[in-house]
């Protein structure tokens, strides 16, 4: 046979190849006639069809043909394996083939259950998630239906009462209710919006203040670029994903998330909210809710779509409306202390403690939770610890008078980032003692560089001979450890280069520092930092 009749040959036919698979997902692609994809692959046990994906993202392989790629999750898939499982990915119920292994794959490991208890599942209703995790239907979860719907309305009237706007079912909750008139089976969060009367980035700082909203009433809060992802702290499985919209200059939506449609959707098209049907519960959806459907997912809306991908499908994403990662940081926090205690002082507190020569007023800058304000009161020290975090701040503040410590501790907010607060601060501090101790643990590296600047500027301007600095922060030998709390602002930053900077720009001759690990562990985690204690001169 010629080459010409081979790619003529291979022009009518679709065929495919699993580039990739392990414990997380099966990747691959599919190539043929632009008019025959994309395509609808399996994936199998044995004989059992577990799920099926769509092979519909354009792909860069060399073909004669046009190429899609696919990709199916499996993290859920192996706990039904064993060593005999043959585990396939089929196209029109034939195995394509896997690189480096053949048709199929073996694990060598068993699993804790078995490719039989996987079919009884199925055959239950049971449903693999985006993420490849097994679950009951959300058709059929009736429980989850209504603790989710339950938490859905607690947000609902939080946000009416406290910001004046009206949350309305959105993306797959949406396209649920629309399509289906109730749930998608493999959903495993409840999507809902508003629209801003802000726009960019003031719209994006609105969801910020929203966010710390919720914490204060309780919910855990996890504030993305685009969204919150809302907890009950009594059930943190069940989560509200709270998405903010706005009108741009032009009166088109825009959506941070983003959308995978073609059309735009223009301000009179916003009409308010209606009541909808799902399942047995009501919710508020947008008027004309199929034309925001198609604005959301395109035309195809109505066709289901496994293994729908939002990095490959996005048409359009404003980033002027992202929550920017200092915006993040107050919300972080302030989940952070709202939800976590910690009822020692810390291995630097201590150690400055017990460092002789040092002012016994204490200024904790960037206190958190007060855990080391705290700790220095009980030796007997006078303390202000000031923090961003409001709800650091509450805390401490409630806690400091159950402990009888009002005379000796108090707490107050504070934007390091504002020379007058600090002066301000600082000459509060000075109404108890002539000479202070600039006290900073883990705060230096959780700001910008400009605002540590604009701090040790100020300070160094306010302090006098006498005060002493104690400063803790990781360092640029950290910053590619494994962290026990991830998701936050950190700044590695350069020890030798903060060390001269202490004593050319600000005045203050080190007395003692190190950079280690060994000074501040927690948990797995035994992070490389710098200590340093310096005195004005």
């Amino acid at each position: 046979m010629t080459t010409a009749a081979i790619e003529t040959s291979w022009q009518h036919m679709v065929f495919g190849c699993v580039e990739e698979i392990n414990r997380k997902q099966a990747t691959g692609w599919v190539v043929g006639p632009e008019d025959k994809l994309p395509v609808q692959l399996a994936l199998y046990l044995d004989d059992l069809k577990v799920r099926t994906v769509w092979s519909d993202q354009p792909n860069s392989a060399n073909t004669v043909g046009a190429a899609r790629s696919f990709r199916i999750p499996l993290r859920g898939v192996w706990p039904f394996c064993d060593p005999t499982t043959q585990v396939s990915v089929r196209l029109d119920g034939v195995p394509i083939p896997i690189a480096g292994k053949g048709i199929f794959k073996r694990v060598g490991t068993d699993g804790e259950y078995t490719v039989a208890d996987l079919r009884e599942k199925l055959a239950q209703g049971y449903v693999f998630t985006d993420y490849g995790d097994l679950q009951l239907s959300k058709k059929l979860d009736v429980d989850w239906q209504a603790a989710v719907i339950g938490m859905y309305d607690r947000v609902a009237e939080l946000l009416q009462s406290a910001h004046g706007y009206e949350a309305f079912v959105v993306y797959g909750s949406l396209l649920g209710q629309v399509r289906e008139q109730g749930f998608i089976s493999h959903d495993d969060d409840f999507d809902v919006a508003y629209v801003s009367r802000l726009s960019g980035p003031d719209a994006a700082a609105e969801l910020r203040d929203i966010g710390l909203t919720m914490i204060d009433a309780g919910f855990e809060v996890d504030q993305r670029r685009t969204a919150l992802h809302i907890h009950d702290s009594d059930d943190p499985d069940l989560r509200v994903d709270l998405f903010h919209l706005y009108f741009d200059d032009a009166g088109n939506l825009q959506m941070p998330f983003g959308r995978a449609g073609v059309s735009e959707l223009p301000r009179a098209a916003w009409q308010g909210t209606e009541p909808g049907r799902m399942g047995e519960h009501t919710v508020r959806v947008p008027k004309h809710a199929e034309q925001w459907v198609e604005h959301i997912y395109g035309s195809s809306w109505q066709i289901p779509q496994p293994g729908f991908n939002w990095d490959r499908a996005r048409t359009a994403q404003p980033t002027d409306g992202f929550v920017t990662e200092q915006l993040r940081q107050p919300v972080y926090w302030a989940n952070f202390y709202a939800h976590h205690t910690a009822s020692v002082g810390s291995q630097f507190s201590g150690f400055v403690g017990g460092y002789p020569g040092l002012p016994s007023m204490v200024l904790d800058i960037g206190c958190g939770d007060g855990r080391d304000s705290f700790a220095f009161a009980e030796l007997g020290r006078r303390v202000i610890g000031a923090d961003r975090s409001h709800v650091g701040v509450e805390h401490a503040s409630k806690r400091a008078g159950e402990l009888g410590l009002g005379d000796q501790l108090s707490f107050e907010a504070l934007d390091a980032g504002n020379p007058e607060a600090v002066e301000r601060l600082i000459a509060r501090a000075r109404e108890f003692e002539d000479t202070v101790l600039f006290y900073m643990r883990f705060f230096l590296h959780s700001i910008p560089e400009d605002v540590q600047d604009r701090l040790l500027a100020v300070v160094a301007q306010n302090a006098r001979q006498g005060d002493a600095l104690a400063a803790e922060f990781r360092t640029d030998k950290d910053a590619e450890l494994k962290k026990v709390h991830g998701g936050h602002y950190r700044r590695y930053q350069n020890a030798v280069d903060f060390a001269r900077r202490l004593e050319s720009e600000y005045g203050f001759g080190i007395d003692f520092e190190i950079e280690s690990t060994g000074l501040a562990p927690y948990n797995n985690e035994d992070p490389v930092v710098y200590r340093v204690i310096a005195l004005k001169l």
